[in-house]
């Protein structure tokens, strides 16, 4: 009868053992699985708003694009009538509206980059090249050609980063 109980003893001790093996292997791979989702997500997450921000990069570059061709319109093709200045203030409200897109996206390098640049097209869409001479359009470009190789920059290192934290 005494090896029948260690016979008894020793299976359920197999099995018990059994048992909290397989639930210890089960909680462990659960939780890996958990983490590796949470990860998946925060990579997701990361990649989604990086496209945001590249989207609303875009679109500021391209509305200073935009600010750039009103300044040598006025002042090296001459246009200052009633639709240039009606044209100059819309794009003027677009840069700056584009601008706090940017702020509220983007890191504050980039956004101070950003800024620099608005105000650079501000400045040169209501008051002209501070250098007089022709050709104008090449002095519109001289005058935000520092801040707008800032800002580019700025942006290009922030996707850089992101891209590589992702």
């Amino acid at each position: 009868m005494g090896v029948e109980v260690w016979t008894a003893g020793a299976s359920l001790a197999g099995v018990v053992v059994g048992g909290v093996t397989s639930f210890v292997g089960q909680t462990v791979q659960r939780t890996a699985a958990e983490r590796a989702e949470e990860r998946r997500r925060s990579c997701d997450l990361m990649e989604t708003r990086r496209a945001e921000r590249i989207t609303h990069l875009i679109g500021f570059i391209a509305v200073a694009q935009e600010a750039e061709r009103v300044a040598v319109d006025r002042y090296h093709h001459g246009h200052d009538d009633e639709r240039w200045q009606a044209r100059a203030r819309e794009i003027e409200d677009r840069i700056w509206a584009a601008q706090k897109t940017i702020h509220l996206l983007c890191r504050p390098a980039v956004n101070a980059a950003a800024r620099e640049l608005a105000f650079a097209l501000q400045d040169v869409i209501r008051n002209g090249p501070s250098d007089p001479e022709h050709p104008q359009d090449e002095k519109v470009w001289e005058h935000i050609r520092k801040p707008r190789r800032a800002f580019l920059d700025a942006a290009a290192d922030d996707l850089a980063s992101a891209a590589v934290a992702g």
